[in-house]
């Protein structure tokens, strides 16, 4: 059975300390983050957006 894409996202910044759109494209193949990230939200994460990567993506950081 295949993990959500809400969990992979976790499991993607339980290891590491931001994830961008293009991370989740390349390595997640999810397509929607904003959306991923959204829905975490309405479950209670934080996430702090205030930077972005040498290319101009929103770098998301979870905060708790």
């Amino acid at each position: 059975m295949q993990k959500s894409q809400t969990s992979r996202v976790m499991d993607y910044l339980a290891k590491h300390d931001y994830i961008t759109s293009r991370i989740a494209i390349d390595k997640l193949y999810i397509t929607r983050l904003a959306s991923r990230i959204n829905d975490l939200k309405e479950a209670g994460f934080e996430f702090d957006t205030s930077e972005r990567d040498k290319h101009n993506f929103v770098m998301y950081k979870l905060v708790k």
